[in-house]
């Protein structure tokens, strides 16, 4: 099953994955199983875009596939998260000028399943809305999104307004999307850029265990 689900989600075949599914859950695979194989497709879409051999048009495709995967009812419960499993408050949206929302919905989707409480402000989010959402909310870790290499100078303009506030060092802030490249971390002035997300909910997972460790040692 794992290896048909993988093939079937990478392919971007829409009704043969959620068929697929539904077989695998009637056979008694559990649900974060599941969760796991669609991942490994996901993540193999991903390259299939970072080597051009799939377009951006895919990219979305294979998106809107994993939330109607992910909408089933007996997958949707794995993403509900409760105060007792909570190890974190994450603010997910795309920045001004990005409408994309496919890539942070699908980190939201794992962040959520690794026990994150997600305030997702949606997509074209502008500065102002930003700073009155941190102030509101107070999230330990602050996500941008953004499709566009345009948007990297809306993810700086954040972090300097925040600094000019004196505020940066109070959040730990996370990069992702298609415009993320070497030098992306640096000019932004971000904690951490990705397009793995994987690697980007390990990363907060990790920033919350320091947090954690720190208020520990403080006591």
């Amino acid at each position: 099953m794992k290896q048909s689900i993988v093939r079937s989600i990478e392919g971007l075949y829409e009704d043969r994955t959620l068929e697929l599914v539904r077989i695998a859950i009637r056979k008694g695979f559990k649900p974060i199983e599941i969760f796991k194989w669609l991942q490994i497709g996901m993540e193999r879409v991903g390259k299939l875009y970072e080597t051009s051999d799939y377009f951006i048009a895919d990219l979305i495709f294979a998106g809107i596939i994993f939330q109607e995967v992910m909408e089933l009812d007996e997958l949707e419960a794995i993403t509900k998260v409760t105060p007792k499993n909570k190890i974190g408050k994450l603010l997910l949206f795309s920045v001004f000028g990005d409408c994309h929302d496919i890539g942070k919905n699908i980190f939201g989707s794992f962040a959520r399943t690794a026990g994150f409480e997600i305030i997702d402000l949606g997509t074209n989010v502008s500065l102002n809305e930003v700073m009155n959402a941190l102030e509101r909310i107070k999230p330990d870790i602050i996500g941008l999104s953004g499709m566009q290499q345009e948007t990297v100078y809306e993810m700086r303009a954040i972090v300097c307004e925040m600094i000019s506030r004196g505020i940066r060092d109070d959040y730990r802030i996370i990069i992702g999307g298609a415009v993320i490249n070497d030098k992306t971390e640096q000019i932004v002035g971000a904690d951490y850029a990705t397009k793995d997300v994987t690697k980007g909910v390990e990363k907060c997972k990790t920033w919350m265990q320091e947090k954690t460790s720190q208020k520990n040692n403080s006591k």
